[in-house]
């Protein structure tokens, strides 16, 4: 995107649940969650942490439905190839470290996961994502087909299946395909909220997004409490993980609230937001490099958040300097591969694409018609 169509205080957004999501996979993948015992002030402000971290991940999808929604055409070929380029880079690179670090075996299993992994769900958000960049016309003829109130007959009945049945119902099959949010057609319905807000140009004042975030992550946080219980008393296996996944209602207007937040935010300092421009785009290398299946557990080993225990001020002091050098790091070796991108001319690869997917859909539509 060119840089005056970027809008300043999405692009923060973009960083910031970036962080979070490290911030998320350190609490749970890094075990700090479950290093203070059950109950203690430790254990439920590692949580707290945790929710309010939560909206990170349906964020950074609903940017895509902002940016997107308005878009007319086919699928850019060009920028698929730049996800999956991306994506087979850091897979490759994870798989090379781990089998060095004898973390992997080398087999040839493995190497078809390091080679595939978008087919392979390596990364589950990349695939999930990947799945919806493909269906974005068609989410596009959507959003732009409805009138308001069919829209919001749309996502009404969006939520009410996805959100509060998956919810609800948890122990049932998974009719919905939502996953408790790990899924492309979770994404569907994030797509479809944040191009509503574009299209119908909704805004809240900043003072309520903020209250509602607050409240609405206090609420899952109080959920999470009554989900433990509940698990542990009737040995619900999942209970909690849907209570407080990315679908669950207080996550989901925590999400929105967040949102339309940033959506109020201009940076006004020349200097701060061309440094926003320029880290932005390097927060889904963050991802790739710091939660692969290959590295994930080699590097939260390495790094010890349990490494205090319980004791709360220094653990908190360890996980924010954890999470800060993890995503540092993550930025420093995007910026490296995006050049690296660019000096193998891969950019001129991908308007190539575009224009050779633009000649082959012109051809199959012209010979439908004739």
């Amino acid at each position: 995107m060119e840089e005056q169509k970027r809008h300043s205080g999405f692009e923060t957004m973009r960083i910031l649940s970036m962080v979070m999501i490290v911030l998320m996979h350190g609490i749970g993948h890094g075990g700090l969650g479950s290093a203070a015992p059950q109950g203690t002030a430790a254990f439920w402000i590692c949580w707290l942490l945790f929710i309010l971290a939560r909206v990170s991940t349906n964020c950074f999808v609903m940017l895509s439905g902002y940016y997107l929604s308005e878009r007319k055409g086919p699928v850019h070929a060009g920028r698929l190839f730049r996800i999956g380029a991306q994506v087979w880079f850091y897979s490759m690179l994870t798989f090379c470290v781990a089998v060095k670090a004898g973390a992997v075996p080398l087999s040839a299993v493995a190497l078809l996961r390091a080679l595939l992994p978008l087919t392979s769900n390596g990364y589950w958000f990349a695939s999930a994502y990947f799945l919806m960049y493909l269906s974005v016309p068609v989410l596009n003829a959507v959003v732009q087909s409805l009138d308001r109130r069919q829209y919001k007959t749309l996502l009404l009945v969006a939520l009410l299946l996805q959100s509060v049945w998956g919810t609800l119902f948890y122990w049932a099959t998974d009719a919905t395909f939502v996953n408790n949010g790990y899924s492309f057609i979770w994404f569907y319905t994030l797509y479809f909220m944040a191009a509503y807000f574009r299209k119908y140009r909704v805004t809240v004042p900043s003072g309520l997004c903020l209250l509602a975030y607050l409240a609405a992550s206090a609420a899952g946080l109080f959920n999470r409490m009554l989900a433990l219980r509940v698990e542990n008393a009737l040995h619900l296996n999942g209970f909690v993980n849907t209570v407080n996944g990315y679908q669950a209602l207080a996550t989901v207007i925590a999400s929105a609230a967040m949102f339309l937040l940033f959506q109020n935010i201009h940076i006004r300092s020349d200097y701060w937001r061309r440094w926003v421009f320029r880290l932005a785009p390097l927060s889904f290398g963050v991802y790739l490099l710091h939660d692969s299946d290959f590295t994930r557990a080699l590097l939260w080993q390495l790094v010890d958040l349990p490494r205090f225990g319980g004791a709360l001020l220094p653990s908190l002091a360890y996980l924010t300097g954890a999470v800060l050098l993890v995503a540092a790091a993550g930025y420093a070796v995007d910026a490296v591969y995006q050049r690296l991108y660019r000096l193998l001319h891969l950019p001129a690869l991908e308007t190539k694409l575009d224009a050779l997917t633009a000649r082959i859909l012109q051809r199959i539509v012209g010979s439908k018609e004739t």
